[in-house]
């Protein structure tokens, strides 16, 4: 797609048409035509978003990069800015839980939980045990089951925590380098980019299991962000903050 020459920061799907594309540089929000990849509708920022999560087809949560977030109404084919708020820190991750926003921190690492008008219902100490469950949460997703799953770009690690939020586990394995984006395809599948070795891994909390399922042989390059349509049973990739491409993969 024509992004200007400026790369995609993350992508999320709005239905089986109809993709939400984020461009950081430009400080775009792009509705995307998911079939032909031409631009449907767009929307202009106060500040540079980075990620973005759904809460159903009608409106989408954006982290900017000026310690806010902006809420978005998809309304058929048009984008219209919504409600926004700050926060008191830099965000980084974003997604939903029930009628919850759950967000991660870069610095200070940690979560919050969040009302829809941007009050704290709950904040994560990042204490276990006296060490640092995260040094850079950078992506969240959560699961039909209600967990919530964090990737760690500086510790290589994936921590599942509940909803209150505490911790349940947190994954390890070499295969798993520099983690960013994160998608829950199912209650015992999740979906990350593998940025460090460019591969997409498999997470299966139930084993704790972590298995590589697309790799440099398929075309993946230093994936960063990924999206999962579970009722098409296609996978879409960017591969890398700077480009402006998107990879789709179909599930056979």
């Amino acid at each position: 797609m024509d992004t200007g020459g400026a790369g995609i920061f993350d992508i999320a799907v709005v239905s089986d048409t109809r993709l939400l594309v984020i461009v950081y540089a430009i400080k775009n929000v792009i509705l995307v035509n998911s079939q032909t990849g031409g631009t449907v509708a767009q929307i202009t920022l106060k500040g540079g978003p980075r990620r973005v999560c759904m809460f159903d087809n009608t409106m989408a949560v954006v982290t900017l990069n000026d310690k806010s977030l902006q809420l978005i109404n998809i309304n058929g084919d048009s984008l219209e800015l919504g409600r926004s708020f700050n926060l008191n820190r830099y965000v980084w991750g974003v997604a939903r839980s029930e009628d919850k926003i759950v967000v991660s921190y870069g610095s200070p690492p940690g979560l919050e939980v969040l009302s829809m008008d941007g009050r704290v219902i709950q904040t994560f100490s990042n204490q276990e045990a006296g060490v640092d469950v995260f040094e850079w949460p950078s992506s969240i997703s959560t699961s039909a089951d209600g967990m919530v799953y964090v990737s760690d770009w500086n510790k290589s690690t994936i921590t599942q925590l509940d909803s209150n939020p505490h911790v349940i586990r947190t994954y390890s394995d070499p295969i798993l380098q520099q983690p960013y984006g994160i998608i829950c395809g199912s209650a015992d599948q999740v979906l990350v980019c593998s940025h460090g070795n460019q591969r997409i891994l498999l997470l299966c909390p139930s084993t704790g299991g972590i298995t590589s399922i697309l790799g440099e042989q398929d075309g993946i390059e230093k994936p960063y962000a990924l999206t999962y349509s579970p009722s098409q049973k296609k996978l879409y990739v960017v591969p890398g903050e700077k480009s402006g491409r998107i990879q789709v993969f179909q599930q056979q």
